[in-house]
């Protein structure tokens, strides 16, 4: 599997395992020292750490009822050997998210989100 290929793998582990409940599929993607943030209209800082992701990922926090329907649209912004830049449009989210090669695979270090336009907050 070539790189791009490896980097999109990733990115559907994090998207598609939040859709469909799998916390095993989410934990394959992130990083140990994940840093997920949003920021508010207001200003304020949103922190989301790798294990609520995976805990909330396994509570369904995310499941829609046909996860392989679900909205994925993944662009590989740039890439270089050990880093890659990705945009991801999902359901409810716009994610640009930062991955990097770590023991020879792919994982997803920090990800800057907002809500879709139109996408009411769950």
């Amino acid at each position: 599997m070539n790189d791009r290929d490896a980097i999109t793998k990733t990115v559907l582990n994090y998207v598609e395992g939040w859709y469909s409940a799998d916390s095993e599929r989410m934990d394959t993607a992130l990083h140990p020292q994940l840093a997920k943030r949003h920021v508010t209209a207001e200003g304020e800082m949103w922190d989301t750490s790798r294990d609520w992701m995976i805990e909330f990922t396994g509570k369904g926090r995310g499941k829609i009822e046909n996860p392989e329907c679900g909205l994925k649209t993944i662009t590989v912004l740039d890439m270089a050997e050990n880093i890659a830049s990705v945009k991801l449009v999902s359901e409810q989210f716009d994610d640009y998210l930062h991955l990097a090669r770590c023991g020879g695979s792919w994982v997803v270090v920090n990800v800057l989100w907002d809500f879709r336009a139109g996408a009411a907050p769950s």
